[in-house]
């Protein structure tokens, strides 16, 4: 099931990412591909040819990645599967980027060579004091916050997450009010669209953070409904997810259109160009601007200003990230295929599996059971829940919370009730288990 997954929705975000970077050949706000330029540059030939390029070049690119995504579905093994889509997803986010930054210079050197370049003295206006800018009553986002912690009334076993959703609900709140930042709305010395695009996008940043909120909820209502079905479970979470992704897309692409439409007319005098202060079109880096979070030039969404120093270390742990992609499927492949060695030592019973250690003493142990199948019910709280490998905190109906280490698709499995803990453990040979289980019998006998 993992492996079908990983990849599928892979397969499956990768058109939506080509039409999101087709889109960037759009004017809007008179920018395109990340480039300021003039109205008349709109029907240039040089732009135009340059757009042109772009689209083939991206077109080609998420089309060899298609490829190699059906590729890693169909041929790649079971036992690489982590690391194939982990260097897969690094060469999706990083690929279709490359022919955008070289668009985005070819650009910036036919505006040099074209005289299009603009320096502004000004570049951007306060909004904060414009009339109508009003913000949406907090009371909107603790709804949310109070229907994620519903589920705690009826059930314990999943407490860790409803209270998680229920904290991140409040989280998005805060996030709607004190991340968003007045920048880059002002495209030319009218006012009013001034006043119009900034109303725009507050309204699209605050449906945006207010939906989520609400799917984190329902997220929280799913997993206590889902309790005794797994299979609903996974089809309650996936119809959640694909509602929440159409409806961001869509609101985005609906305030770009509107963006679009509303300076279809500017450029021809005036405007704002401050490209210097992006860098290929995407890292805002201005060391005149103190604030670490700003608006995007384009659609709803903020970037971080490369000039703060904790902008700086954002972006270093965002690259980090990126490299480690590869590392951490090579470890998760590990992980799901190295033996599961669990012995008894020293009148403990000792489980291991890379870093993951567990000791319990054999005189902790109150009840000891051998489970021919998994426990009903069974959901992860916190932890791994791969194909080949289930470890850390889980919830069943029939056991209650449990921390787990074994290979679900290879029992039986040895349930173990101490002074405090409920553990389900298991080796990835179940002859080997159930010899295991008989040692620790005889062992408190």
């Amino acid at each position: 099931m993992m492996k079908e997954i990983l990849w599928l929705s892979g397969i499956v975000t990768l058109p939506l990412m080509t039409y999101m970077l087709i889109n960037e050949t759009r004017f809007k706000k008179n920018i395109v591909i990340g480039v300021t330029l003039p109205n008349q540059a709109r029907e240039d030939e040089d732009v135009q040819k340059e757009l042109k390029v772009f689209r083939k070049a991206i077109l080609i690119a998420d089309a060899v990645l298609l490829v190699l995504a059906v590729f890693g579905y169909l041929s790649v093994p079971k036992t690489l599967t982590m690391t194939s889509w982990m260097i897969w997803l690094l060469l999706s986010i990083a690929v279709p980027y490359i022919p955008y930054v070289r668009t985005n210079a070819r650009l910036k050197q036919l505006k040099q060579q074209k005289g299009w370049r603009q320096k502004n003295d000004v570049v951007r206006v306060d909004t904060s004091a414009l009339a109508g800018q009003s913000w949406l009553s907090p009371l909107y986002f603790v709804v949310p916050v109070i229907i994620a912690l519903v589920p705690v009334l009826f059930d314990r076993s999943l407490m860790f997450m409803y209270i998680t959703m229920s904290l991140l609900c409040a989280l998005f709140g805060l996030s709607y009010r004190y991340l968003y930042r007045n920048k880059a709305e002002m495209v030319d010395e009218n006012t009013e669209l001034t006043m119009v695009l900034t109303q725009l996008r507050r309204y699209a940043w605050g449906k945006m953070w207010l939906v989520t909120s609400y799917s984190m909820a329902l997220y929280s209502l799913a997993g206590w409904l889902s309790l005794n079905n797994f299979v609903i479970g996974i089809i309650l979470t996936i119809l959640l997810t694909v509602g929440i992704c159409w409806f961001a897309l869509r609101l985005e692409m609906k305030l770009r259109r509107q963006q679009e439409k509303l300076t279809a007319d500017s450029g021809s005098g005036w405007y704002v160009d401050d490209d210097d202060y992006w860098l290929g079109g995407l890292l805002y880096n201005n060391p005149n601007d103190s604030r670490l979070i700003i608006n995007s030039r384009i659609g709803m969404n903020t970037s971080i200003n490369m000039a703060n120093p904790a902008g700086k270390l954002i972006l270093a742990l965002t690259v980090l990230l990126l490299v480690c992609l590869p590392f951490m499927g090579i470890y998760g492949d590990y992980m799901s295929t190295q033996p599961i060695e669990i012995a008894v030592e020293n009148e403990t019973l000792k489980a291991d599996l890379g870093m993951i250690h567990y000791d319990i003493a054999a005189s902790d142990i109150k009840e000891i059971r051998l489970l021919e199948t998994l426990p009903e019910g069974l959901n992860k709280v916190a932890g791994i829940g791969m194909d080949d490998l289930i470890q850390g905190r889980f919830s069943s109906t029939e056991f209650g919370n449990l921390t787990v280490l074994a290979d679900p698709q290879k029992g039986p499995f040895i349930l173990i009730v101490t002074g405090e803990k409920t553990w389900m453990l298991g080796t990835r040979d179940g002859n080997q288990t159930k010899k295991l289980y008989e040692q620790l019998i005889g062992l408190l006998n």
